[in-house]
């Protein structure tokens, strides 16, 4: 009876440890998210020949779980979602076109553009950039630019978006 219940318990015990080591699913990790994820952090690194297409970027932003919102800033689709890149929250997007140029920014929570730009190995000073703390930029080829934005706040609509880091590549 003794060796039963010391089977049943044994069994039991590495079925529960097993349970354990199971990997808690992330929120925001469905295929889409995880691939638009990759894509995205690729596109915004600005290799030389980088091509932008506000439409493909987009479909991105929204694959990410973003929204479009008011001014066409995308944010966050619900409340407590928080999609990431660059191992960080994202509390905006931007796609934009004109003037013979394309833009795709990201708008980062919690790493400060300094840290950022280290990280990216961007190490340029912008001294046009109109920010209190230092903003990066990094000519990646003919026509691209990285650039790496300090802490400031992004308008949308009636709101305030607050950021530490901006990362945006800029295609003429």
């Amino acid at each position: 009876m003794q060796k039963k219940l010391l089977l049943i318990l044994s069994g039991l015990f590495s079925v529960l440890s097993a349970s354990a080591q199971m990997p808690v699913p992330l929120l925001d990790a469905g295929p889409q998210a995880a691939q638009a994820r990759s894509q995205l952090e690729a596109i915004l690194l600005c290799k030389s020949g980088t091509k932008l297409s506000p439409k493909a970027i987009e479909g991105q932003f929204l694959a990410l779980g973003l929204a479009k919102g008011p001014d066409g800033v995308y944010l966050p689709a619900r409340a407590g979602y928080k999609p990431s890149l660059f191992g960080d929250t994202v509390v905006a997007a931007l796609v934009s076109e004109g003037a013979g140029e394309v833009k795709a920014a990201v708008y980062l929570a919690s790493q400060s553009g300094k840290r950022m730009a280290s990280k990216l190995n961007v190490l340029d000073v912008d001294e046009q950039a109109n920010t209190d703390d230092a903003s990066y930029f990094k000519k990646t080829g003919k026509k691209t630019t990285l650039l790496v934005g300090a802490a400031s706040e992004l308008s949308v609509g009636n709101a305030v978006v607050k950021y530490q880091s901006a990362i945006t590549c800029q295609v003429l």
